[in-house]
This record gives C-alpha cells, structure tokens and sequence, in this order.
C-alpha cells in the first residue's frame, strides 16, 4: 500500500483536444446562452449537507471535488493530482494538491479548506451528512498548503473512491466563516468551471463560465438549467427548441425526437442500476416472500418494452462493465418457482400478500412504467402490490430514518463503478443508504469493508452479492440508462456514470 498513485488529469473538453488536433477552431459561445432542462433540483446549495448522487451534475457546475472520473468511470486527478498510502492498514492517507485553483471570489485553495470541508465543519455540525461517510477522520494535517495528510479511525480502504463521489466537493474556508451557512447558500462560491448568477428554486439555475477555472474555461459561457419535472414537457421543450439539451425523458419520446431534422438523441446504458430495495419489515421478512418477488420479474420483457432494449438485466449488484461483476450467474425468471415460493408461505394468487411498494414517477427514465409493469408481473403469481409514488426528498428521508413501508423501485446511482458502493452502501446497516438492515448482512461485510487487497475484495463482493440475492436482500434488475435529446449544433459527451456535463459540451 506505500505506493504513491499519480492521476492522469481529465482534458477541460476532450472534443475541444480533438478540435485542436484536427485543426478546428470549436465555436466560442460567447454571449449566447445555452438552455438545459433537468427533471430536479438541489437541496440546498452547500453540497455537502445532504448526499444526493442524483444532484452530482449540477454541484459539478460550481464546485470541484478532490478526484475526478472520467467518461470510462477511471479515477484521475482533479484538484488532486496524486495520493499515497503512508501505512498498511489503510489509515493513512495523504493527498497532494494543484497550486493553481481559485475560488469563484478570488481565494486560492490549499490543503486547509480541504480539512475545513472534511473534518472541522463536519464534526461541529452533524447534521452534515458528509460527515456521514467522512467521520472516521480522526484528524487531517496540513503540513503545506499543497498537501494534507488524513488519518482515520478505523480503515477506509475506499477513501479515494469517495473523493470523486458522494457530496465530497471542497468548500472555501475563509469565505463560509466570513458569510456563514446561510450566506453562503444564498451565494455559494466554489472553484467549478460556472459560477452561480441567478437560482429561482424548483425552477431555473443560471450559470457562467469561470474565466480562471483551473481546468480552462469551458466552452459553453452562458448556461441556464430549467428544473422541468414533468418528462412530457422537457419532451416539448426539446421539440420546441426552448431548451438545447434534456435529460431523462422517456425512451420512446427520447428516439422520435432523434428522428427531427434539428435533435440528436442518445440512449446509453450506464453503471448505475435499477433495483428494488427490500425492508426489513411485514410480509418481507420471509424469505420465500423476496425470492417470489425476484422470480416472477422478467427483466429482459421490461429491458425490451421500456428501454429499448438498451439496459441489460442483471443478477447481482455490480453490472457489466465493473469490477465484480458476474456473467455466470443468473437468477431466472420463473412464476411457477415464485408461485412455489409463496405456497410454503401460504400465499397465492387467490390468497395474495399485500405489499406496499413505491417508485418515483419522472425522475428517472421508465420508472413509474416499470413498476407498474412489475406490479402486473407479482399479481400473476399472488402478490398484491399496492404503488405509491413516493418523490427523492421523501425517500431520502424515510431511508434514512429506516421508515420505509414497503419495498421501493430505486436507480442506485454509483459513479466509481467500485462493488463497494453498491451492495457495499445500500445494504451497510451502519450508513444512511442502507434500506434493509439484518446481522447477518454486517457479518459478512464488515471483512470488506477493511480489506486493503484489491483483488481479494473485488472477489469477496462477487460471494456477497451472489450470497445476498440469494437471501432476496436486495432484487437487481437492471443497468442504468441516460437518454437525453439535444439540438445538433450541441456536442454532448456521455459518461458511463451518467453524469451530465455541460463544461465538457462544445458548440
């Protein structure tokens, strides 16, 4: 583990590199304003209150965070350009720091904000969910203002992983004591490629261009991003031209509108998954109960019907494509096991279970379709499922507090592709992921979650996920999938994380 990792840093824009070396100038966008539409907001604008993965894309706008993952979800340098492991236990690491990047207000970063970010703040405030993944810091040293050295508490053998990912983005430590928490939400300052210009709530965020961005400048100056909710308008809004670029409509609109003379649209498969998320409460508590669930959905039928086909079905947590994944193992489709199932149970399709089950409606391509359509599958075999839309503050919220009632359709989103933050978060019942929480899950994890061997972990999450969808812990569907439509005169780079960049768009 005492090897020093040096990162390869992420071009400002790959298609700009590939301009230049075709002897293209890209078009500058000055003056001109690019419309955007999302189907969501952020919470709040400090990113690091709440770890919202969804509101990932447009923290990036503003903020930076310590590593960066490129379009093939490698981890590469960002504001830090290298970090070593000082001991063998994974309790030791230490980070080295570019010397040229600046806040939006002129302030340079240096190695005290990241401490001011990852352990003072969180550790006077907890309530900083942040300090959630990060309060087994025991104490950060910053010997210069281009290194810090963090030193945990117990082992964190993922602690690069989450540097690029779950609300770690560095925050200015003179400015937020000068403002203070409400000062700074009301203007936030971060060293992203945009600054924020103007934020009306729930419905438009305006960004421009950061002339000193530390990465260039992007090519896109002037950005406006429309939260639309309803996926039938940002449909509109593309065809219309009110808006250049839209995110997560549905797929069927997402390939006529690819047909228009003016729209390019993009069907991706990502490395985030659609699961269900098991409780541990009522009818779930049986096991023949879960495994029914899982055996009655057809994941290639809802694959073929509402995502084009794009999404592969899966088995186990981690999906093609990532590290622990397992193209020998399939779980099968099979009602008549399901219904075998839940006759030990005492169920059927005359003497059904009734479940609460909730998905969001919107927020993700297909997600209220697809669990309509599993509803329709689990009745076939006597499982009477009563959905509910529930909407991601709720969520969040109810997952948190383990209030959940029922089982919930959920696109885990997980940007470093790494199996720890997969089955590794969501069924970790010592984080705010998790969903279902049992003894035996931890007794199999905690051994995971400390071993520094690369190779051994990547195989013992292989025997987890396997282990834990045998249990019907958890119930893996499908792939992830971006579908996004965006007028011609916009060069959209996908990334495999589902990330949407805009500083990473030419004109």
């Amino acid at each position: 583990m005492k090897r020093r990792t040096l990162l390869k840093a992420i071009p400002a824009s790959a298609l700009g590199l590939l301009f230049a070396q075709a002897g293209i100038s890209p078009v500058r966008a000055a003056g001109q304003t690019v419309s955007l539409a999302f189907p969501f907001d952020v919470e709040s604008w400090d990113p690091t209150s709440r770890v919202i993965p969804h509101a990932t894309s447009l923290y990036k706008c503003v903020f930076d965070q310590p590593l960066e993952y490129a379009q093939d979800t490698q981890l590469r340098a960002g504001v830090v350009t290298a970090y070593e492991w000082l001991d063998d236990d994974g309790l030791v690491l230490a980070l080295d720091f570019r010397d040229d990047v600046y806040f939006h207000n002129g302030d340079k970063l240096t190695s005290s904000d990241f401490r001011f970010t990852f352990f003072e703040r969180p550790k006077a405030n907890p309530n900083i969910q942040l300090g959630y993944i990060w309060g087994k810091i025991r104490d950060v040293e910053t010997p210069t203002p281009t290194r810090a050295v963090i030193h945990l508490k117990e082992p964190f053998v993922t602690a690069p992983q989450y540097l690029g990912f779950a609300g770690s983005f560095i925050l200015p430590e003179k400015y937020m004591k000068s403002v203070g928490d409400e000062g700074f939400i009301k203007n936030p300052v971060g060293t992203g490629p945009y600054k924020l210009v103007d934020y009306q709530p729930n419905n438009r965020i305006v960004l421009e261009a950061f002339e000193d961005y530390w990465g260039g400048a992007p090519e896109i100056r002037n950005l406006t991003i429309q939260v639309i909710q309803n996926p039938t308008s940002r449909v509109s809004a593309t065809q219309s031209g009110q808006v250049a670029f839209s995110y997560a409509l549905p797929i069927r609109e997402t390939v006529r509108l690819g047909k228009l003379p003016s729209v390019t649209s993009a069907l991706t498969s990502t490395v985030d998954t659609y699961l269900i998320q098991m409780v541990n409460t009522g009818p779930l508590k049986d096991r023949n109960v879960r495994l029914a669930m899982h055996h009655a959905i057809d994941k290639n039928a809802l694959s073929r019907a509402l995502l084009n086909g794009v999404s592969e079905p899966i088995s186990t947590a981690s999906p093609p494509g990532t590290p622990a994944y397992q193209p020998d193992f399939e779980f099968a489709y099979d009602p008549d096991q399901a219904m075998a199932y839940l006759a030990e149970s005492g169920y059927g399709p005359d003497n059904p279970v009734a479940i609460k089950f909730f998905s969001t409606n919107g927020v993700q391509p297909a997600d209220f379709q697809m669990a309509r359509a599993i509803t329709q599958m689990w009745k076939k075999v006597g499982i009477a499922a009563d959905l509910q839309v529930i909407d991601m503050g709720k969520y969040f919220q109810a997952s948190a507090a383990g209030e959940l009632e029922g089982p919930v359709l959920w696109l885990w989103t997980n940007s470093t592709a790494d199996p720890e933050l997969y089955s590794g978060s969501y069924l970790d019942a010592e984080t705010a992921f998790s969903v279902w929480r049992s003894d035996d899950v931890m007794q199999k994890l905690r051994p995971l979650l400390s071993e520094l061997d690369y190779d051994k972990r990547v195989a013992g999450y292989r025997d987890f996920n396997r282990w834990a969808v045998e249990q019907g812990y958890s119930v893996p569907l499908l792939q992830g999938i971006s579908s996004v439509a965006h007028a011609n005169r916009l060069h959209y780079q996908p990334y495999q994380n589902g990330w949407m960049l805009p500083a990473k768009w030419t004109l």
